[in-house]
This record gives structure tokens, C-alpha cells and sequence, in this order.
């Protein structure tokens, strides 16, 4: 039988690291409505000392959180941590200082949970997710572990050609990743996973790490560029490359899922080009997973006849795009003289 841990022994042992980036597309009303959706139940579910907000780098965003800051505080007599970084370097790079104040300001707390600022991560799953994450801890005897809390619908929030590359991103990190450790003699481990859907929700920035986990992934964070630039790697790389590296290293996921907001407001990534984005993580993903040119392009096209997206004119294009994009920044980092497969034609008729 599962131990059942209650909310007032939980909340000691739990950390919140919350990188906050709002662009000048929503308002200064907005803003303060996601941030307080955000933050504003936080006190119920642990101490505020316990909650580290990272701004990345962005005056407005700092200016609005350190006002919602001091409501709380007179509202409540406690108050969240606020770390303002001087420039903007992307979520990864928040996540990594933040959780690097937390752990060391907090030696007692043994799980980190990271949401995001925009309203979409409910602090009232936080005790579920936790709950997730210490039953991996306990069962496999070790706190490198990893709790996502995984979307009914990533079309809903974010729109359906989002929803459609990010689905394949991470069905294509789980190929990469299992073709990797099968060359090691080991299998990539799905056995709390599939609560959302056919393919687990890498991508969801909603996660619970085991302090184990999260110091490896962040706090002692060793950068492996491959193929990203260094803006590009702390940009995009904070869900597929921090899952990569922690499976790498023996971490274990697993699935809970959870409630998402449709059509969000406001969202950072919403701003990056679908290529851009998805083509460069995949391309980090060949590389860093040691993918053969001619390996990584047959996992690609097992994976494309299964994609709604390649019903439009418009969604074959950008898969053939992203196809091409992806390997030859792969084929580049490997020195630019492997050929790359031709794509086979797909079959005319179900």
C-alpha cells in the first residue's frame, strides 16, 4: 500500500522556482492577473521563504512582481523570494539560478517544483505532483527523479500547429533517447508515463524534481552546445534538454496529469519561429544522442504519417522543412559529409 503523505508534512520539504518573462504584448493589468493566479494561493500549500520568483531580466516584469510582492506581504505578513537577474538569458538560465538560490537558501527541501508565471500551472496540484515524485523517490530508492505534470490537450492552449511540433518533438527525444541507450544496453523507462495521451509531455514546463535531480540538471548544469548556440541552448532547452541530460543520468519520469488553460494569454514561447524552435531542438537531440544522419531521418518519417499536420499544403511543407532543418544542422556539427536520406514517398491511401 502507498504511503500517504499529508499537505502539513509536504509543505516543508517543498521548494517553488518560477521564471517570469512577460513581453510588452500584455498589458500591465494582464500581467498582474497572471502573476497573481499564479502566486497569490501559494501560502496555503507551503512557506513563502520556500518560493523563488526569477524575473529574466526584465524591468517591467520585476517592477510588477516586486508590487504583487508587497500586497502579499501585507496581506499575509510573509513574502516569496525575488531574484531579478540583469539580463534576459532565457527560462533555462532562470530556472538554473533560481533553483541554485533555493537549494542553498533552503537545505530542508527535498522536492522543487517549477511552475511558470503566466497562471497556467496551478499551485493547487502542487501536493498531487509531489505526491508523484516522492512515490518514485521511495520506490527506486533515490531522488533523481522527475514528476510532469501532464497536459489533457496541448492543441487547447496553445494552438494546433504548437500542439502538432511539440507532440512530435517529444516523440522523436523518446525515439532518439531509447535508439541511445539501447547502444548502452539499457531501456529508456515509460512505465509512469501515457497519463496524458500517446506520448508522454516531455515539453510541459510544469515538473517536480527530487533535490537529487534538480541539482544535477541545474545547479551543477555542465552546458552541452552541440548544435545550439549558447542564446538558443538557454532559451530553448529548458523541458527537452533537461529531460534529455536527466535520462542520460539515470533519472526516472513520471506522468500526472493536470489541468491546463485553454488558449493562454501570454506565452514567450509563442514568439519563436516554428523552425527555429523546434528544428534546433531536434537537432540538439541528433547530436546529443549520438543519432546516425540516416537513423535520426528514418525516426522522423516513422513518426510523420501519424501527424495530422500533414493533411494541409501548409503543415506538409513546414514537416519537410522542419525534416531538412533538423539534419542538416546535425549533418553540419558531424563536419558536413554524411549524405542525408531522401524522404520516401508516403502511401496514397489508409
Amino acid at each position: 500500500m502507498t504511503r500517504w503523505v499529508g499537505e502539513r508534512e509536504l509543505a516543508p520539504i517543498i521548494g517553488t522556482v518560477i521564471p517570469a518573462y512577460f513581453s510588452a504584448k500584455p498589458s500591465d493589468k494582464m500581467v498582474r492577473h497572471l502573476l497573481r493566479m499564479t502566486l497569490e494561493d501559494c501560502d496555503h500549500y507551503l512557506p513563502l521563504k520556500q518560493v523563488w520568483v526569477v524575473v529574466d531580466g526584465d524591468v517591467r516584469t520585476a517592477r510588477l512582481v516586486g508590487e504583487l510582492r508587497e500586497a502579499m506581504r501585507r496581506e499575509t505578513g510573509a513574502a516569496f523570494e525575488i531574484l531579478a537577474l540583469p539580463q534576459n538569458r532565457g527560462k533555462l538560465w532562470a530556472i538554473k539560478e533560481g533553483m541554485t538560490a533555493l537549494l542553498q537558501a533552503q537545505p530542508a527541501v527535498e522536492y522543487v517544483v517549477i511552475r511558470d508565471g503566466d497562471g497556467d500551472h496551478l499551485v493547487s496540484e502542487v501536493p498531487s505532483l509531489v505526491r508523484t515524485a516522492m512515490h518514485l523517490a521511495e520506490a527506486y530508492g533515490h531522488g533523481n527523479v522527475v514528476a510532469i505534470g501532464a497536459r489533457r490537450s496541448r492543441h487547447h492552449p496553445m494552438g494546433w500547429i504548437r500542439g502538432e511540433l511539440e507532440t512530435l518533438l517529444d516523440q522523436l527525444t523518446l525515439d532518439a533517447l531509447a535508439y541511445r541507450l539501447a547502444r548502452e544496453g539499457r531501456a529508456l523507462n515509460l512505465a509512469n508515463c501515457l497519463g496524458g495521451g500517446s506520448v508522454p509531455d516531455l515539453s510541459s514546463g510544469f515538473k517536480v524534481f527530487g533535490r537529487q535531480a534538480a541539482r544535477e540538471l541545474f545547479v551543477d548544469h555542465e552546458p552541452h552546445l552541440c548544435t545550439l548556440t549558447p542564446d538558443h541552448y538557454w532559451h530553448y532547452g529548458p523541458e527537452t534538454v533537461t529531460i534529455v541530460e536527466g535520462v542520460l543520468r539515470g533519472l526516472v519520469m513520471a506522468e500526472k496529469l493536470r489541468i491546463t488553460w485553454d488558449g493562454q494569454p501570454a506565452t514567450s514561447f509563442g514568439e519563436f519561429r516554428h523552425l527555429s524552435l523546434y528544428g534546433e531542438l531536434l537537432a540538439w537531440v541528433y547530436a546529443r544522442l549520438e543519432v546516425p544522419l540516416a537513423a535520426a531521418a528514418q525516426l522522423y518519417d516513422n513518426r510523420i504519417p501519424d501527424r495530422l499536420l500533414r493533411t494541409t499544403v501548409e503543415g506538409r511543407e513546414l514537416l519537410r522543412d522542419l525534416r531538412a532543418y533538423a539534419l542538416e544542422k546535425a549533418r553540419a556539427f558531424r563536419g558536413g559529409t554524411e549524405a542525408i536520406p531522401e524522404a520516401r514517398p508516403s502511401l496514397p491511401f489508409l
